[in-house]
C-alpha cells in the first residue's frame, strides 16, 4: 500500500513529544508506525519509531530532544525504480514495515507499506489482568464490588482495560479472580460480548501480585511473551507496542516505569569521592516507578510455584539470580492508578480528558 510520506513526516527539529503525540495518533489507525524524519525539500535525513525513543529516554534524553539526534541515520531506502521482486525480497529479508521509496534526487516519493506481522498474529497474544484484590482502601465502594468493576465514565475500569487491549488486536485474555469474582464473571461471560476470548484464573487465597500466574491450567498457558497488567489503572499505552519493545530488546522480563518526582527538601551536595563539585538547592529529582504493567517471557512461569503466594518483585529477583533479562520500559502516556477515595474520585476528569472521542 503506496502511502503519502507527509503523513509519517516530522522535521529534524521537531522534538521526541511531538514524535510520540504523532506516534500515537497514527496508531490509532494502524500499527508498527515510523516517522520519516525530512528536510522542508523532502529529503530523508532519518527515520524514528517508538522503540527508539524509549530507548532514547533511558539513555536521558529528553522529551524536548529534538528528534534528530536519535534517529537511524541511515535506514533502508529503495528506488522508485526497483523491481516489485526484488523489492519484496528486501522486505522479506530485512522485516519492514514502512520503506521510503526515493527519486533520483533523494526525494521520498511514497512509503511502502506492508501489514505484516513478523512475530505472530495478535490473536494469539496472551494478556493477564490481575483483579482479585479486595480493595480494602476504598471501602465502603468495594464491599459489594470488587475495584476492577467500579465504574469510570459509565464503564467498569475492567472493561476500559479490555477495550484498550482489543484495540491494539489483543483479544486472548486472562483475568485473575478472588474477591467477589463471579460479579466479573457474570459480567463478562467468555468475553463473546466484547469481541474478546476471556478465561479465569480462580485463586482460592490471596497469592501476591504473581502467585496466581502459576495457576495458569497448561492449555492456556501462553506460548509467547505475554502481558501482565493490574486491573485498577487506566493508561493511554499502547499495549502491543510496549510488548514490540520487549521482543525488540529480547528482554525476558520487562516492567513498564512510569516517572515520579521527589522534591529534597534541604541543599544537596553533589560529591566525587569526599569533593563536594556542586551544590543544589531543594533538587526535584525524577526516578522510573512501577506501574503495574509487565510483559514476561513465558519460561518464567516455571518460577511461580502452584498455590504458593509470590509477588512481581519475587518474581523479578528469580528472574535476574537465574541470568534472565530484566528491564524497563519508560513510560511517558498518560497513566491513572484507581487505590484510593481521592485517585477514585480523579479517575473521572483523567478518562475524560483522555478517553472520550
Amino acid at each position: 500500500m503506496k502511502v503519502d510520506p507527509n503523513l509519517l513526516s516530522i522535521q529534524p527539529e521537531n522534538t521526541i513529544q511531538e514524535a510520540m503525540t504523532k506516534l500515537n495518533q497514527l496508531g490509532k489507525l494502524q500499527p508498527d508506525n515510523a516517522l520519516l524524519v525530512m528536510t522542508n525539500e523532502g529529503h530523508l535525513t532519518g527515520i524514528v519509531n517508538d522503540g527508539d525513543i524509549r530507548r532514547a529516554l533511558l539513555k536521558g534524553f529528553t522529551m524536548e530532544t529534538p528528534v534528530e539526534e536519535i534517529a537511524t541515520k541511515s535506514p533502508i531506502v529503495v528506488s522508485e525504480k526497483m523491481a516489485e521482486g526484488d523489492l519484496k525480497e528486501l522486505i522479506k529479508i530485512n522485516r519492514i514495515h514502512n520503506l521510503p521509496v526515493i527519486d533520483d534526487t533523494g526525494k521520498v516519493v511514497y512509503v511502502e507499506r506492508f501489514d505484516i506481522d513478523y512475530q505472530e498474529s495478535s490473536k494469539q497474544i496472551c494478556a493477564v489482568i490481575m483483579a482479585g484484590g479486595e480493595g480494602l482502601r476504598l471501602r465502603p465502594l468495594t464491599e459489594k464490588l470488587p475495584k476492577p468493576m467500579l465504574t469510570v465514565g459509565e464503564k467498569p475500569i475492567l472493561r476500559i482495560i479490555i477495550e484498550s487491549l482489543k484495540n491494539v488486536g489483543i483479544r486472548k485474555i486472562l483475568i485473575n479472580i478472588r474477591y467477589l469474582g463471579d460479579i466479573i464473571q457474570d459480567y463478562f461471560k467468555d468475553g463473546s460480548d466484547f469481541n474478546v476470548q476471556i478465561d479465569y484464573i480462580q485463586e482460592p487465597h490471596p497469592m501476591g501480585t504473581a502467585g496466581s500466574l502459576g495457576l495458569i491450567p497448561e492449555h492456556l498457558k501462553p506460548q509467547s511473551p505475554f502481558l501482565v497488567i493490574n486491573g485498577d489503572l487506566l493508561t493511554t499505552l499502547n499495549f502491543k507496542s510496549f510488548r514490540d519493545f520487549h521482543l525488540a530488546e529480547r528482554f525476558d522480563f520487562t516492567l513498564c516505569g512510569r516517572p515520579y518526582k521527589v522534591k529534597v527538601p534541604f541543599g544537596y551536595p553533589v560529591i566525587e569521592g569526599d569533593i563536594v563539585t556542586e551544590f543544589k538547592e531543594k533538587p526535584t529529582f525524577t526516578h522510573l516507578v512501577n506501574s503495574g504493567i509487565y510483559c514476561l517471557s513465558p519460561e518464567l512461569i516455571k518460577y511461580v510455584a502452584p498455590n504458593e503466594y509470590m509477588d512481581m518483585p519475587d518474581l523479578i529477583k528469580a528472574a535476574i539470580e537465574n541470568g534472565k533479562r530484566v528491564g524497563v520500559f519508560p513510560l511517558r502516556e498518560k497513566f491513572h492508578e484507581i487505590g484510593q477515595p481521592e485517585s477514585y474520585s480523579a479517575a473521572e476528569k483523567f478518562y475524560a480528558d483522555h478517553f472520550r472521542a
